[in-house]
């Protein structure tokens, strides 16, 4: 029993390996549509089962989409996959906000730099739209911090790097929970004002195409006032 286990999971092993050789060889992009699981089977010598079986992984990860009846479809990257890791390894005490943000501190610096030297005039609009109702918005925490999330998807875009827009999106569930404590427990201080004087800076930097500058204030951004969520301590009194 145990070698027949082996032995079909390698059949499927080796389903999976040819269908992103297809993938790739044919350079098929969303929308394309995978051969049937006939073609598959007789093409590789293997049952029908096992190239369903393989079917069902490729869209556990993301890649094709299965309907009843339908060759399977390549779709969209998105960064739902990479959100459940992150939120796996959260859950099971394999990684903390503070790791969070000590990564996404990292990847949005040099982000940033890369919005200001590619943004288009689009982005900038939307840049200077979005932070200007921030301003309008610092006694709402909930919209505040859906603006916040909107700022930096925004930045990603500008990049022109889809990879930053994954991640971006990966992050985004994860991190709406803790930003918008942050902002509840700034809401009546002279901190979200610090918080948004960033805001504006790294957006004013961005437009200017300054990557020194917008690198800077997103690493302030960081240290200054996002880090702040983890703090147990303000102004030398427990958190309510």
């Amino acid at each position: 029993m145990a070698g027949g286990g082996a032995k079909t999971n390698g059949l499927v092993d080796h389903v999976i390996d040819y269908i992103y050789r297809h993938v790739a060889d044919e350079r098929l992009r969303p929308g394309a549509r995978l051969p049937s699981e006939t073609t598959i089977s007789l093409t590789l010598g293997v049952s029908r089962p096992v190239v369903r079986e393989a079917m069902r992984t490729l869209a556990a990860t993301g890649l094709v989409e299965m309907a009843v009846g339908k060759r399977a479809t390549i779709v969209p990257v998105d960064g739902e996959m990479l959100s459940r890791v992150i939120g796996n390894a959260l859950v099971t005490g394999q990684a903390d906000t503070r790791n969070i943000l000590e990564m996404r501190r990292g990847i949005e610096i040099t982000m940033v730099a890369l919005a200001a030297e590619r943004r288009s005039e689009e982005d900038a609009t939307e840049l200077k739209k979005i932070v200007r109702e921030m301003a309008t918005r610092l006694g709402n925490a909930k919209r505040y911090a859906e603006l916040d999330l909107e700022l930096h998807a925004r930045l990603a875009r500008a990049t022109g790097n889809p990879l930053y827009t994954l991640l971006i999106d990966a992050f985004r569930q994860l991190i709406a929970a803790s930003m918008q404590e942050g902002i509840e427990r700034w809401s009546a201080s002279p901190e979200l004002k610090r918080v948004q004087d960033l805001h504006e800076n790294i957006v004013a930097a961005v437009v200017a195409r300054d990557p020194g500058a917008a690198a800077g204030a997103m690493a302030q951004h960081f240290d200054d006032a996002l880090i702040k969520i983890l703090a147990p301590i303000v102004a030398g009194e427990p958190v309510k």
